[in-house]
């Protein structure tokens, strides 16, 4: 354990950084972000930052993957209800928004973050990350044949189409702000459509 902070201590301002990170993440970035910045806000010298994280890009990727998580844990908890082909649709419509409302989320691929993460982050930890998102589709799917569902294309086809279409709503800004939501409502209704059989 390094020198100078207790165990409970250790704890304590890890979820500080984290929080404080958060927060200025949000609001100005990864790139307009120092480590000073988070440091002042919680209260500890800069170089102590270092007791906790390899770098700011590793504090990032952290916050990241809890929201990410949060958005998981809400999508596995939703009802198909009657109409499951109407509701999956605004599953989709669900996380979409809310990875819209999310700005941490958002700055990750508006302002080249994804491409600083990767220069900074170990392959191993960034390939097991996206290999987590990949198979968290998969069991939702199952989840949804549960229902009775059945699909034109396996799981991981399905999974792919629709993690495609978590990263179309990144392009906002090329589709055109004014043509984004029908482009989008457009896009949800024929993958649906086309991956669900017909009863």
């Amino acid at each position: 354990m390094p020198k100078g902070f207790q165990e409970h201590e250790m704890k304590i301002i890890k979820s500080k950084l984290i929080e404080q990170g958060r927060s200025l993440f949000n609001t100005h970035g990864l790139q307009k972000t120092s480590i000073q910045d988070i440091t002042k806000k919680v209260g500890i010298a800069a170089g102590s930052f270092y007791k906790f994280f390899h770098s700011k890009e590793e504090l990032y990727f952290e916050i990241l993957e809890i929201e990410e998580s949060k958005i998981k844990e809400e999508l596995l908890t939703l009802d198909l209800g009657r109409d499951p082909k109407e509701a999956i649709k605004n599953i989709i419509l669900k996380m979409i928004n809310t990875i819209e409302n999310t700005p941490i989320l958002q700055h990750l691929y508006t302002e080249n973050t994804m491409e600083a993460i990767i220069r900074k982050l170990p392959p191993e930890k960034l390939a097991a990350h996206f290999n987590k998102d990949a198979d968290f589709l998969t069991p939702l799917i199952q989840e949804w044949q549960k229902y009775g569902l059945t699909f034109t294309e396996p799981p991981e086809i399905v999974s792919s189409i629709l993690r495609s279409l978590v990263l179309l709503s990144f392009q906002k800004e090329k589709i055109g702000e004014k043509e984004y939501p029908e482009t989008m409502q457009f896009f949800i209704e024929t993958a649906v459509n086309g991956v669900l059989k017909e009863e």
